[in-house]
């Protein structure tokens, strides 16, 4: 509680509950993936490719950077896309779960946001599509959503050449198991 006094002839304090600080540890330094760290870094090590992938177990668990992103020197938090609308109340509870199961973090105010990432962030807009026979929902993060200067997260690719693709866990699984030295 922080004492806050009024100026005047008799002085009354009044009590206000603190605001809560962000704990920058828990924050930060977290890890959550889909992946088993220990058991990739076990394979890898058993097949003798650790020296050809040493990076693997660091950028699963840090997430690597994808491309060359410019410096950041603006904050672009978009809005969310209409197919968010499809059912506010599905993508509410949806964040809130995620939330109680610690893997979300905030909510953050911007300030909170800037003193966290050091400064400018950059956000993608959430949406929703339909999984295909299912009634479930699919939230997205749409990155190709430009700010106002015209930039998006997709424009930091280069597809064309050929250094960028997208497999599944089961694929890069398959191949490592099958690659030979």
């Amino acid at each position: 509680m922080v004492p806050t006094s009024v100026p005047c002839a008799m002085t009354l304090t009044t009590w206000h509950v603190a605001a809560p600080g962000t704990d920058h540890p828990a924050v930060l330094y977290r890890t959550i993936t889909p992946y088993n760290l220990y058991g990739w870094k076990l394979a890898l090590s058993s097949s003798g490719l650790t020296c050809s992938f040493p990076n693997l177990v660091h950028d699963m668990t840090y997430r690597a950077p994808i491309g060359n992103p410019p410096p950041l020197t603006h904050t672009f938090i978009p809005h969310n896309l209409k197919s968010a609308d499809i059912d506010p109340s599905y993508m509410d509870n949806f964040i809130q779960e995620e939330l109680t199961a610690g893997h979300f973090d905030g909510p953050f105010s911007v300030e909170e946001a800037h003193e966290i990432f050091g400064g400018h962030f950059c956000m993608a807009p959430l949406g929703f599509v339909e999984k295909p026979g299912l009634s479930l929902l699919r939230l997205f993060h749409h990155h190709s959503k430009e700010n106002k200067f015209g930039h998006s997260t997709n424009e930091w690719l280069y597809p064309s050449l050929d250094a960028t693709r997208f497999y599944t866990a089961a694929d890069a699984a398959d191949l490592v198991s099958n690659v030979h030295i």
